[in-house]
């Protein structure tokens, strides 16, 4: 997972209305998703854009980053911050779970 800041310039696959891969600013970072005002799309999708209001919720994983703002020793101790969790849930979900109980007659 990449981590991303406001301002992050970004790419991302087309998706829902949009018939082709679009490009914007991230404007809000969440959990597992941010929020991008979309700026780089195709003519053929500007209907699909306004009706979306010039913005898009995408997962993270799902973006790329193109260009990135300036990070403060902050942001990069932030970055690994995330990417230790992302390793401690991956680890914990991977762990066999016990089969559940027969229910007894």
């Amino acid at each position: 997972m990449t981590f991303f800041k406001v301002g992050d310039q970004v790419k991302a696959d087309k998706f829902g209305p949009l018939e082709n891969d679009f490009g914007g600013i991230v404007e809000k970072v969440y959990d597992n998703s941010i929020m991008i005002a979309i700026k780089d799309f195709a003519p053929a999708d500007k209907t699909s854009v306004n009706e979306l209001n010039g913005r898009a919720v995408i997962r993270k994983d799902e973006a790329t980053m193109v260009k990135a703002v300036e990070r403060t020793p902050e942001d990069e101790e932030a970055a690994a911050k995330e990417e230790k969790e992302k390793g401690a849930k991956a680890s914990k979900s991977s762990k066999k779970k016990r089969p559940a109980k027969k229910s007894e007659k």
